[in-house]
């Protein structure tokens, strides 16, 4: 008899844990769904030109790059990581109330001139993902970041480097193989250059891709890709299909937070 009352008031204090657990996730009675907005920026300018042949769809200034970030972070937003985001998602730690990550595309040389000095002065996170076989060019007037420099932005604790492929093509219009074969050997280049990724994220030039190049990475060790524009939620996070907004020339960060607040 004691036996079975001692059982009974395991099960009860099991089924309060559980209930207390259950509650701490939630908000009015509902699992919290939170926003996951990521930025996406390309090259930065410090003038900007009367024309654009691009729309002032993928340069920035750096002044207003600190005028983003400083507002997000007065409306109290958290920067992390990839490797933050995958933890959360896998359970392994909390989401912030309002997480935001910010991301660079093709691995420009103002990246590093104009934007890691701004990365270090708020001690916020970002990454930046490269185009291998354009590091340490010049083309069609474009700088381009150096193996040394992705060190050194690396080795800070602020700078994730990831792929953005090996030649930047739309591989929605290429066979599986060759695409696999590409983001394959950008990694081998990253890896020999920068260390071993514990995390392989890989964002599509352009977005362009197709269901079969999307299931051949996640066969093949890349967990997580980025190729759509939109929102993320915590509820139902998929790290093959993550989402993001481009930020053209000299958006506000006012209107970045009217973006995250009307998209569902």
């Amino acid at each position: 008899m004691k036996k079975k009352f001692l059982i009974i008031i395991l099960v009860v204090v099991l089924i309060i844990g559980a209930v207390l657990v259950f509650l701490s996730r939630t908000k009015n009675g509902e699992i919290a769904n939170i926003k996951i907005p990521i930025l996406l920026y390309h090259d930065f300018v410090l003038t900007v030109p009367e024309s654009d042949p691009d729309n002032f769809n993928y340069i920035n200034t750096p002044q207003s790059y600190e005028e983003n970030i400083n507002f997000l972070l007065s409306n109290g937003y958290t920067f992390i990581s990839f490797e933050e985001l995958n933890d959360a998602n896998n359970g392994k730690i909390s989401f912030p109330e309002k997480p935001i990550l910010v991301t660079f595309d093709d691995g420009y040389y103002s990246n590093y001139e104009y934007i890691f000095p701004i990365l270090k002065k708020y001690n916020i996170k970002a990454s930046i993902f490269v185009v291998t076989d354009k590091i340490g060019k010049e083309i069609d007037g474009k700088k381009y970041l150096t193996w040394e420099q992705c060190a050194e932005m690396q080795n800070s604790g602020l700078v994730e480097i990831y792929s953005h492929s090996k030649r930047h093509l739309f591989y929605d219009k290429f066979p599986v193989r060759m695409v696999l074969d590409d983001v394959k050997e950008s990694y081998k280049i990253i890896e020999e250059k920068l260390g071993n990724k514990n995390l392989k994220v890989f964002a599509y030039p352009y977005g362009a891709y197709t269901k079969e190049t999307v299931w051949s990475l996640k066969l093949n060790g890349i967990d997580m890709q980025v190729y759509d524009l939109g929102m993320n939620y915590s509820n139902d996070f998929n790290d093959d299909y993550i989402k993001r907004f481009n930020i053209p020339c000299e958006m506000t960060g006012t209107e970045i937070l009217e973006i995250i607040n009307i998209t569902n």
